[in-house]
C-alpha cells in the first residue's frame, strides 16, 4: 500500500512540473529588436522576414539602421541564428546579403541577440554592429 501511494505522489508531480517546463521553454526563444516599420516604434521578433536592425546607443536616424527584407533563416538557435535576405538602402537600390545573429542576452525579461554580423555580397565587406536589446 505504501509503495503505490509513493508511485502515485510521484506521478503527480511530474504530471504538474511538466506543463510548466514546456511552456517556459517555449516563451524564452531568443529574439531580435527590429525597428517597426508602421509606428518607428523597436519591437521583438523571431525569425523575421523583414528587419530594420538598429546600432545599439545611437540615434535613430537612417545612419544607423541596416534594412533588410526577404529574409530566410538558415538557423535559429538559442545561442546564433544565421539566415540571408537583400539589403534595402536608403537612396539606392537592393543587394543581397548575409545576417548572423548572435551574443545572445537576457535584458527587459526577454533573451535577445545583442550583435549582428552583415556581410555584403556586392562589395564583398562585411561588418558587426552591437543591436538594440530592449524594445521600450
Amino acid at each position: 500500500m505504501r509503495l503505490i501511494g509513493i508511485v502515485v505522489c510521484g506521478a503527480v508531480a511530474l504530471a504538474l512540473a511538466m506543463p510548466a517546463a514546456a511552456v517556459a521553454r517555449a516563451g524564452h526563444r531568443t529574439q531580435v529588436v527590429c525597428i517597426s516599420p508602421n509606428t518607428g516604434k523597436r519591437v521583438y521578433r523571431y525569425k523575421p522576414e523583414r528587419c530594420t536592425f538598429h546600432k545599439r546607443g545611437e540615434p535613430l536616424v537612417e545612419a544607423f539602421f541596416v534594412r533588410t527584407k526577404d529574409d530566410r533563416w538558415h538557423t535559429w538557435s538559442r545561442s546564433t541564428a544565421r539566415g540571408k535576405g537583400k539589403n534595402v538602402a536608403s537612396m539606392g537600390g537592393e543587394s543581397r546579403v548575409r545576417i548572423r545573429l548572435k551574443h545572445p542576452v537576457r535584458k527587459c525579461g526577454h533573451r535577445v541577440f545583442s550583435r549582428a554580423h552583415f556581410f555584403f555580397a556586392s562589395t564583398g565587406n562585411g561588418s558587426t554592429v552591437p543591436l538594440d536589446v530592449c524594445a521600450k
